[in-house]
């Protein structure tokens, strides 16, 4: 009698749980008019996922080098970022933002959602719209740097098929280096 009323449970928190992520969850492309938002999301975002990791400095500087809006429309109309934005019910929760970098392979730039709303599928369902977008433009890899010591987003990427590609360590300025893992994924 327990154990059924424990499955029982489950079902319904599972019936609950896709009800709320497949019916208030949605996608939109994003354009120049959005790069406030984006912003917002971002400034909610990086301190909380790096500084433990980076620092709050080195956040700092990454932020006002990659997420001012003059360097944002940068990215959306001369490196070709295609940018979205995913909301629930109608409140911003994440984005994410890609491109071409060779013949269909991809780079998968940024992916970041809300820290509260982390590990509960949004992550999943935009892994899902950005493969499928890329699928139909004929792309057979998506590749990402992730930094090294970002544990739970190297075990998000693993689940999600990402295998180690390579690694990177790149030079930013004023002293600062990306310490990455490439990890890479193939479309079929």
């Amino acid at each position: 009698m327990k154990a059924n009323l424990v499955i029982l449970s489950l079902k319904l928190k599972l019936l609950i749980y896709f009800y709320f992520i497949y019916t208030l969850f949605s996608i939109k492309n994003a354009a120049i008019a959005d790069i406030a938002l984006i912003r917002e999301l971002a400034f909610e975002v990086w301190p909380q996922t790096y500084s433990p990791v980076l620092g709050p400095q080195q956040v700092a500087y990454m932020l006002d080098l990659f997420y001012t809006p003059s360097a944002l429309q940068k990215q959306m109309e001369e490196a070709g970022h295609q940018f979205i934005l995913c909301f629930i019910d109608e409140d911003p929760v994440a984005f994410a933002s890609w491109s071409e970098t060779e013949p269909h392979i991809y780079k998968l730039h940024k992916i970041y959602i809300l820290p509260h709303l982390q590990g509960i599928g949004v992550g999943k369902l935009m892994m899902g719209y950005i493969v499928n977008e890329l699928r139909k433009k004929g792309a057979t890899f998506l590749r990402l740097n992730v930094n090294r010591y970002n544990t739970s987003a190297i075990t998000f990427y693993n689940k999600s098929g990402f295998e180690h590609f390579g690694d990177e360590d790149i030079d930013i300025g004023n002293g600062y280096f990306m310490n990455d893992h490439v990890l890479s994924l193939r479309i079929l």
